[in-house]
């Protein structure tokens, strides 16, 4: 049996989460919460996104853990890696931690700049910030949203931060597709998620749509927690309206750690629960498609089932763009012209897309490939 753990609550409302925090970490995993000093609160900080956007974990659910642990006399440091080559001090200043930090005594911790050890998994080697061996506690706090690439991004996709700034990128490119990555993240998920103790997803507010920085803002009024990552993010997933082969890594991690679907626990009020007028349906990924499609004709295939990435006339010509391709397809802005991407070069790893403040990378669809995922 696995247990995830849901309460509703409708706004961040300090008292309620603190209550909410209190009751989801009695059960914790054991020993190492009592016996150990210094504490790892890892939220989502993809980048300089205001709370309001609903892109990034909400400060108030982090006061509510520094809180907790600073009461319980703990060493709070909050860390995580911003994408691309985003600047640490605008995450921290926009997202609302700097004035945590200002408010209490905690250490905001660049994941991206502390060292980090090389791991290696089913033989896929990995570099994870040296951060995380240092703290004995590590709490997982991630947002509720869908995913370009991966369709749904909640628990174990948060354990992608750990991974140092550009080294994400370059990992980008050498994991293209959703199946590659997804089996990177499952040896990401082997290597580290043995150490984190609890899981959060903050779905106070969420995303859906063209997540995970350009979705549709949503009050969903959840907040998920559980000791099992795959567990969590199985419940989350489902209640979004995804099935198990519609998050590529959800099932493989399921069997990982020998969780079974049917034997993961919510309350009983949660046990039929599904967001309603969620929108999935721009994320959800046909990929199983292709393995019907003979090998003599996946070219063809191709030309119809097509995906391009374009820059809009929203652009502000900020270059982060640029800066976040991992295969450098996309040219910067001049006086006269907005960054234009290489079609050619372009895989398709939305990463251009995620990191954009502005939400001027749009999603082109061909006729074919509108009806699949209709």
């Amino acid at each position: 049996m696995a247990d995830v753990q849901i309460r509703k609550i409708e706004a961040y409302e300090l008292p309620v989460l603190e209550a909410a925090v209190a009751d989801f970490l009695a059960n914790a995993r054991g020993s190492r919460i009592k016996r150990c000093k210094r504490v790892l609160l890892k939220p989502n900080l993809l980048g300089a996104f205001a709370p309001e956007r609903a892109v990034t974990t909400h400060p108030a659910v982090l006061e509510a853990l520094i809180r907790y642990f600073l009461d319980r006399g703990k060493e709070v440091w909050i860390g995580d890696s911003p994408g691309g080559s985003v600047n640490a001090d605008s995450v921290w200043k926009t997202c609302g931690l700097l004035d945590l930090a200002e408010r209490y005594p905690v250490k905001l911790v660049n994941l991206s700049t502390a060292g980090f050890r090389e791991l290696e998994h089913a033989g896929i080697s990995l570099k994870v910030s040296e951060v995380f061996w240092q703290c004995g506690i590590v709490i997982n706090v991630a947002k509720y949203k869908t995913h370009g690439m991966m369709a749904f991004t909640g628990a174990l996709k948060n354990l992608y931060g750990l991974i140092p700034g550009l080294v994400k990128t370059e990992y980008h490119g050498r994991y293209p597709n959703n199946r590659d990555f997804a089996a990177m993240l499952l040896a990401l998920y082997a290597l580290t998620g043995p150490k984190v103790n609890y899981s959060f997803i903050d779905g106070i507010t969420g995303m859906d749509g063209v997540g995970p920085s350009a979705g549709r803002v949503r009050n969903f009024g959840l907040l998920l927690g559980s000791t099992s990552i795959p567990a969590l993010d199985y419940i989350a997933a489902r209640m979004l309206g995804f099935s198990l082969r519609d998050v590529p890594y959800l099932l493989p991690a399921l069997h990982l750690d020998g969780i079974l679907p049917s034997r993961v626990s919510v309350p009983t009020s949660f046990r039929h629960f599904q967001i309603p007028d969620a929108d999935i349906k721009a994320v959800k990924f046909s990929a199983d498609l292709l393995k019907l499609v003979p090998r003599f004709a996946r070219h063809g295939f191709n030309k119809v089932y097509s995906i391009q990435l374009r820059v809009s006339t929203r652009c502000r010509k900020c270059g982060i763009c640029v800066q976040s391709c991992p295969v450098q397809a996309i040219s910067a802005a001049t006086a006269t012209r907005f960054p234009s991407i290489n079609q050619n070069k372009c895989i398709k790893c939305m990463c251009c897309h995620e990191m954009c403040p502005h939400r001027a990378i749009d999603i082109h669809k061909s006729f074919v490939a509108r009806m699949v995922s209709s």
